[in-house]
């Protein structure tokens, strides 16, 4: 055999040697099962179809679920769709797929440590949601507080996380501070979890919330500023994202002004 090629099988663990102890024959049977078992959970998230039994596809976006979709479902789809035509980052043509949990298991299965409503993965931009009720369009997660949010929004809140990334790249995508990442994201979306009225107030105050549903609003607060009031576009929008603190200070003095975002 090719020497080259016997080394690279040997690095990839095809090509090693019989282990001479039981401990190594131990140690040798773990690795497959470790591997087969990281292949099959790789597998899970590049086909996690494979695990729900229906599916409804409306304005370019796929909704999958383990039970059977209501005729609600193809409609909530439909305002996503909406909401995200709004965007500048609306690429035409490009289809969504969209995974309904609605199992808090099955919902750690693909990402162990989120109690959010919902989350995009990076390379296959699938999205998944912890759990929603179609009939009247909202999404849930875990948790006692901000735990309720349209469900349409957050299907376009997470779309939009992958339209980042198809415009700026995967790296420069993950890399993009939360602020412009997740405020843009809550902008197209058109709302945040925490209660419109008291976000407002709070942020005109200067005062702060423990909550990551507040500081989620604040981003979006933030970044509407820049679009609606300074008239940014999206690059323009990333261009600010290491100005953080002047850009918080401008939204909030424009609120304070009554200036209209």
């Amino acid at each position: 055999m090719n020497k080259p090629l016997s080394i690279l099988l040997r690095c990839l663990g095809l090509n090693r040697p019989a282990p001479k102890t039981r401990l190594g024959r131990y140690v040798r049977r773990s690795e497959w099962i470790l591997t087969v078992l990281a292949v099959l959970y790789t597998g899970l998230h590049v086909f996690p179809q494979t695990l729900f039994a229906y599916s409804v596809t409306a304005s370019g976006i796929t909704i999958y679920s383990r039970s059977p979709l209501p005729p609600e479902a193809a409609s909530c789809a439909a305002r996503a769709a909406e909401l995200l035509k709004q965007s500048e980052l609306a690429v035409p043509g490009r289809h969504e797929r969209v995974f309904v949990c609605d199992s808090p298991w099955l919902f750690r299965l693909f990402h162990p440590t989120s109690r959010a409503f919902a989350f995009s993965v990076p390379v296959t931009d699938n999205v998944f949601i912890a759990a929603a009720d179609f009939s009247t369009d909202v999404a849930t997660r875990s948790g006692t507080d901000f735990n309720k949010r349209t469900f349409s929004s957050v299907v376009a809140h997470e779309i939009t996380h992958g339209l980042i990334r198809h415009r700026l790249g995967l790296l420069r995508g993950i890399r993009l501070p939360d602020w412009v990442d997740e405020g843009y994201c809550d902008y197209v979306a058109r709302e945040s979890s925490f209660p419109e009225a008291e976000g407002l107030r709070l942020f005109a105050s200067g005062q702060s919330h423990p909550s990551m549903s507040y500081r989620y609003f604040t981003y979006r607060q933030m970044v509407r500023y820049l679009v609606e009031h300074q008239h940014l576009n999206f690059s323009q929008v990333v261009a600010r994202a290491n100005e953080t603190a002047a850009v918080a200070a401008e939204a909030r003095e424009a609120l304070q002004s009554g200036t209209p975002q």
